[in-house]
Order: C-alpha cells, then sequence, then structure tokens
C-alpha cells in the first residue's frame, strides 16, 4: 500500500467550496475501495489556512491544506488524477506555464493540487522526471506547504535532506 501526501490550493471563486470538492474527489478515485468505510484511519486533513500567493501577485489570498491517503496507484497516476480533478474544477492551465529563462509562471487558479510526498510500501520515493518530481522540489521553501503537511506528518524526514517536517517549520518561521 502506498501513502500519497498532497497540497492543495485555491484563489478564486468558492476557495473552501473548491478545496471540499477536490478532496472529495480525491477520496473516491484514489482510494482503495476496501479502505473507503474506514477512511477516518485512511485519510487525514490539516486544517485551512489562508497564505498570500506565492510566486506572483494577486489581491485574491489562497486557502491552502495538506491531506494524507492510502492509495495502490504509483505517482505518476496519481499525478494524472490530480490534473484530471483540477480540470474538473475549472482549473485552466495556459501553455507551458513558463517564460523564456524557463521559470516557471504562477497564477491565480481555482484548484490546485500538488504530490509533497509519496511512500511505497513504507519507504520514501525519489524521483525527478520531466514530469514529476518527488519530493516537491519547493515545498521546504514554501511556509504554506509546510505548516499544513506538519500538522498531519510533522515527525516524517524529508527523504532527500533528512530533515523533520516540524523542523523545516521551525527554519521557515524563523526566517
Amino acid at each position: 500500500m502506498n501513502i500519497v501526501y498532497l497540497l492543495l490550493g485555491s484563489n478564486l471563486g468558492e476557495r473552501k467550496q473548491y478545496l471540499e470538492s477536490a478532496c472529495a474527489r480525491l477520496v473516491a478515485k484514489l482510494l482503495p475501495a476496501c479502505m473507503q468505510v474506514k477512511q477516518n484511519e485512511a485519510v487525514r486533513y490539516s486544517s485551512v489556512y489562508e497564505t498570500e500567493p506565492w510566486g506572483f501577485e494577486s489581491r485574491n489570498k489562497f486557502l491552502n491544506m495538506a491531506m494524507m491517503l492510502y492509495t495502490e496507484m504509483d505517482p505518476l497516476r496519481v499525478l494524472g488524477i490530480c490534473k484530471d480533478i483540477e480540470q474538473e474544477l475549472g482549473r485552466e492551465r495556459h501553455g507551458a506555464e513558463r517564460d523564456g529563462d524557463g521559470r516557471r509562471i504562477y497564477s491565480s487558479r481555482t484548484i490546485d493540487i500538488d504530490i509533497l510526498l509519496f511512500y511505497k510500501d513504507g519507504e520514501p520515493v525519489v524521483m525527478d522526471n520531466e514530469e514529476l518530481t518527488i519530493p516537491h522540489p519547493r515545498m521546504a521553501e514554501r511556509l504554506f506547504a509546510i505548516e499544513p503537511l506538519s500538522e498531519i506528518a510533522g515527525e516524517l524526514r524529508h527523504p532527500v535532506v533528512g530533515t523533520s517536517i516540524k523542523e523545516m517549520l521551525s527554519q521557515l518561521k524563523q526566517r
């Protein structure tokens, strides 16, 4: 059995409703049928945090939260489902979403779902290809990711740098 840790965010429209709808769809599509009756053991949610946009300017603040759930799917399949749910909930993607220097262009969105961490049979997955990088390459820089993740998985260690999520949170808050 695999465990995926996700970050969800929304800064357009009915933000809370988008988060709730995304969570329900993620549970329905990722959680194995045999675990649907044990959702309280197989799914965890952080509180919802209101945060400023990161990497771009907008008057619309984000609502962010972290979520953990069990799945039998591999990371790329989970990514595909996350993208499908984003599209179902009105997420618009504009081309490659990169500027001329190859830097990512950030913008407002109805819903954003990022894979932060992934565990396959109890072992952390580390991968880096064109489609997906795990652990999320910028999670340690983002209070809006680390704070909710710390709430549901504070003792986990970043599989590359070895620091616990709680330690990362402490370091970010000291900046």
